[in-house]
């Protein structure tokens, strides 16, 4: 994962995914347990959010559950949810 100077803005990479290509916001980030996970856009203008790439091996297929938390298939890498439900307490 590297963002290319010579394409504008280095906050934001082009990444292959399986829809073709996407683009990595690197300013957009949230904390995992190894490294942090990435927002990837499917537009260069970052309107329609696609997924998440994993910092720590680079992988797209990271799963989000309805609490926040963020999983990554490829490695040990996760985040905490970041929202949860009082209610079963």
């Amino acid at each position: 994962m590297s963002a290319d100077p010579a394409d504008g803005d280095v906050l934001t990479a082009a990444v292959r995914t399986a829809d073709g290509t996407g683009y990595a916001a690197y300013n957009e980030r949230a904390d995992g347990s190894v490294a942090p996970f990435y927002v990837v856009y499917a537009d260069s203008d970052r309107s329609e959010r696609y997924g998440f790439i994993c910092g720590a091996c680079g992988s797209l297929a990271v799963g989000m559950d309805p609490m926040g938390r963020l999983d990554c298939e490829e490695c040990a890498n996760s985040r905490k949810a970041s929202q949860w439900d009082a209610a079963y307490l």
